[in-house]
């Protein structure tokens, strides 16, 4: 996957926020993977979303798609 160094950024300031506080409740630290993975569930689960210039209405049930 091809990120841009804006998008890298953006990641790494959330990846060392969330990791500061997992450190303070003694939690393992999460990877930019685990972060992607986190953010991508997060959207599945919204009822609709602006990506791309596009908004997108999902279904409807808030709940994430069935595999």
């Amino acid at each position: 996957m091809q990120l841009t160094p804006y998008t890298r950024d953006v990641l790494r300031q959330y990846r060392t926020l969330i990791n500061a506080r997992r450190k303070a409740q003694e939690l393992p630290p999460v990877t930019t993977d685990k972060l992607i993975d986190s953010v991508l569930d997060f959207l599945t689960c919204q009822y609709s979303v602006y990506l791309c210039s596009c908004f997108i209405i999902q279904g409807g049930s808030g709940t994430p798609p069935e595999e």
